[in-house]
């Protein structure tokens, strides 16, 4: 199951007809399968990828020394052979422990959760056995994790009757290429399936999503309802906020895992050009205040794409042939593909 939930969005969704395209389906490249020392962390991810940046967020809180690895999303190196092997679903991030491989975003983080405690390894969930203050974690990052942010992300390039205010890297001509990387990302899918001859079931269901995620974000009117799910999500915790004078963070003084998913859905609807329609001028004052908290983290400095650290550290595990395409962008237009890929 994809980790961008929009089957609760796809109940209430309309069919529309597609036209056909006349466009040559793209062929997949050969990849082969990067060498890491045995006993290496190493997360297979995307920079842009949500699911990705809450994975690399949370190793950061936690103090935990990884490799990483960027997956070619755009020339479909999630549909290699290698990276099939250790997710059949296709999706980032996958976290290979020594032998041990960890795939899907929830379950990489409630493993490093479980695995490293204590010392320098940050506590991300309540302490003291709090029931009330687990739930309540539970509960927002549960209602989080359903919205739908790649169905949002790639709407917001398709409906210029917003009036968004997008910030860098989702400007200008880099809008039009995550649309047209997006739509040759989904062929890739397609001729993945042909191509495969066993395991095809991930597959399919990766293909079902992305077809009802097409449906979704062309429809102005189910594009709405996204928008407006965000929305009530937004006012329940702004609302909690305003009843709970002097908390600081979402269940109470101490960060927890909730934080880093509300953070980073923040941050993408400040980068997808949201603050104005969501909360800035008065809107959700809480919300707003959270965010900018949030952005004083030293982790969430860490994570940025433009931190030199993860740029270098992502370049010297990136294969030749990668480098090559990506020029002096470093890693080019395929640093953008994954943001509605998953």
């Amino acid at each position: 199951m994809s980790e961008n939930n929009i089957d609760t969005a796809a109940k209430t969704q309309t069919t529309l007809t597609h036209p056909s395209t006349t466009a040559p389906t793209p062929a997949l490249k050969e990849f082969t399968a990067p060498q890491f020392k045995d006993d290496s962390l190493v997360l297979y991810f995307h920079p842009y990828n949500f699911h990705s940046q809450k994975v690399i967020l949370i190793l950061y809180e936690k103090n935990i020394d990884f490799v990483p690895y960027a997956i070619d999303l755009a020339n479909g190196e999630q549909y290699s052979t290698w990276f099939l092997n250790l997710n059949p679903k296709g999706d980032v991030p996958v976290l290979q422990d020594g032998t041990f491989i960890i795939p899907d975003s929830n379950h990489i983080i409630s493993y490093v959760e479980n695995k490293y405690r204590g010392g320098i390894h940050s506590a991300l969930k309540p302490r003291g056995n709090n029931a009330d203050e687990f739930k309540k974690m539970e509960f927002y990052d549960n209602i989080i994790n359903q919205l739908p942010v790649g169905a949002l992300s790639l709407g917001s390039f398709i409906h210029d009757d917003l009036k968004l205010t997008p910030k860098p890297p989702f400007i200008g001509p880099i809008r039009k290429s995550c649309l047209k990387n997006n739509e040759k990302v989904y062929e890739l899918l397609k001729k993945s399936i042909e191509d495969a001859e066993t395991n095809k079931s991930g597959l399919l269901r990766k293909l079902d999503i992305q077809d009802r995620r097409k449906r979704l974000v062309e429809s102005r009117v189910e594009f709405q309802k996204i928008l407006d799910a965000v929305n009530n999500v937004l006012r329940y915790i702004d609302n909690d906020f305003k009843e709970n004078p002097g908390r600081e963070w979402l269940i109470s003084n101490e960060y927890s895992l909730a934080d880093v998913s509300f953070g980073l859905l923040l941050h993408r609807l400040y980068q997808l050009g949201f603050e104005n329609y969501y909360w800035a001028y008065g809107k959700l004052p809480y919300v707003e205040s959270y965010f900018l908290r949030f952005k004083k983290r030293p982790t969430y400095q860490k994570l940025m794409p433009s931190n030199f650290k993860i740029l270098k550290d992502i370049w010297q595990n990136t294969p030749a042939n990668y480098k090559i395409g990506a020029g002096a962008g470093f890693l080019g237009m395929a640093m953008f593909a994954a943001l509605a890929h998953k």
